[in-house]
C-alpha cells in the first residue's frame, strides 16, 4: 500500500508513519518544517500553498492519504482564526480536490477532532457520530469546516473518504503543552532535582476520554484501508484531571504542593466527554488495548529518560 501521510513529522504523525512502515506500507511523509521522519522519504510541504500541495500527490499519487496536518493547539486557533482556516479549511480542501483528481479511487483518512461535539450535556454520552454537532471554539469550527469539505468531496465520487473524531490521546513525546505530558515533565523535573517540587496545574475537574497514541493510530490505517465515513475513536470511558494526576503521581513516587495557575484555565469546559467506538468496532474490528496507567508510564518514563539524558550531557561537558 501506497500512503502519504500529511502532517507527518508531528506528535501523532511519527506514530502513524512507523505504524504503516511495521504493517508493510510503502510511506512517504511531508511536514511544515521539513524535518525528517524516521524510516521513510520526507519533503517539505506548507499545504496553505495549492500548487507545491497538488504537485507532491499528483507525483507520488499514493493509494491512501491521511491528513494529519493541522493547527491542532486550542489557544493557537483562539489567537489566529485567519491562520487556522487557511491551514485546517483551505489546506484540506486542495488535498481533497487533488485525491479526487488522481483517478484512483484513492483513499482520503481526514484526522477531525471530537471537539467539533462542542457543548455536550450529560444525557447525551456517550458519544456517538450522530450526535449533535456543536463547535465551541475557533479550532472545533475550523475542524468542523474540514469536514464539509472532505464530505463534499465524497459525495462527488473519484476518492473514498473516511474522516476520524479521536478524543484525548496521550503518548510518549507529546508536546508538554497538552495536559499529561506537561504534568509528566513538571514531574521528572522534581524527581531529577531540577526544580522545586510544586506543581502547577489547571482545572482538576473536568473528565476527558483518554486511549493511547498508539491503538489510535492503528485505527486510521485499519478505517483508511477498508472504510468511508465517521469514525469516533476513543477509550470509551472518562477519567477526571485529577485522576490523570494522582496517577503520575503515584507513577512517579514524588511528593509534590499541587497549585492552581489561572493562566492554565481554559474558561468555561464541558464537565465530561467519552465516546463510543462501536462503530470502529463493528465494521474495523478496532478497540483500544493499552491501559490508562500503562500510557500514563510510558509517558513519565519519557520525560524522566529524556531530563536524564540532558543531565548526564551537561555533565560531560563540565567534567
Amino acid at each position: 500500500m501506497r500512503a502519504l501521510v500529511i502532517g507527518g513529522g508531528g506528535f501523532v504523525g511519527k506514530y502513524l508513519v512507523n505504524h504503516l512502515l511495521e504493517s508493510g506500507d510503502e510511506v512517504i511523509a511531508t511536514t511544515n518544517e521539513g524535518n525528517s521522519v524516521a524510516g521513510c522519504e520526507t519533503l517539505a510541504l506548507d499545504i496553505t500553498d495549492p500548487g507545491p500541495t497538488s504537485e507532491v500527490i499528483q507525483r507520488i499519487r499514493p493509494e491512501v492519504v491521511y491528513h494529519l496536518a493541522a493547527i491542532a493547539f486550542v489557544p493557537q486557533a483562539e489567537s489566529n482564526f485567519e491562520q487556522t482556516l487557511m491551514v485546517n479549511v483551505a489546506g484540506t480542501a486542495t488535498i481533497a480536490r487533488q485525491c479526487q483528481l488522481l483517478g484512483n479511487n484513492a483513499a482520503l483518512l481526514l484526522v477531525s477532532s471530537a471537539e467539533v461535539y462542542g457543548l455536550v450535556k450529560p444525557h447525551e454520552l456517550p458519544i456517538h457520530e450522530e450526535s449533535p454537532i456543536r463547535p465551541m471554539n475557533n479550532y472545533s469550527l475550523s475542524k468542523r469546516m474540514a469536514e464539509l469539505v472532505v464530505e463534499r468531496y465524497d459525495r462527488q465520487g473519484g476518492a473514498r473518504c473516511s474522516i476520524v473524531r479521536p478524543f484525548n490521546h496521550i503518548g510518549p513525546g507529546q508536546d508538554s503543552r497538552f495536559v499529561a505530558s506537561n504534568f509528566a515533565s513538571q514531574l521528572a523535573r522534581v524527581a531529577h532535582g531540577l526544580t522545586s517540587p510544586i506543581l502547577e496545574v489547571g482545572n482538576l475537574e473536568a473528565r476527558r476520554d483518554f486511549s493511547d497514541v498508539r491503538d489510535i493510530v492503528r485505527a486510521y490505517r485499519s478505517i483508511a484501508t477498508t472504510e468511508s465515513g465517521v469514525f469516533n475513536l476513543g477509550a470509551g470511558q472518562s477519567h477526571s484531571i485529577q485522576e490523570l494526576l494522582d496517577t503520575l503521581i503515584d507513577i512517579s513516587g514524588v511528593k509534590v504542593e499541587i497549585r492552581q495557575d489561572p493562566t492554565r484555565m481554559r474558561g468555561p469546559e464541558v464537565p465530561d466527554l467519552y465516546a463510543s467506538y462501536e462503530k470502529a468496532s463493528r465494521l474495523c474490528g478496532w478497540a483500544p488495548t493499552i491501559s490508562f496507567r500503562q500510557s500514563l508510564k510510558d509517558v513519565y518514563d519519557h520525560w524522566f529518560d529524556v531530563l536524564a539524558r540532558e543531565k548526564a550531557q551537561a555533565a560531560k561537558e563540565t567534567a
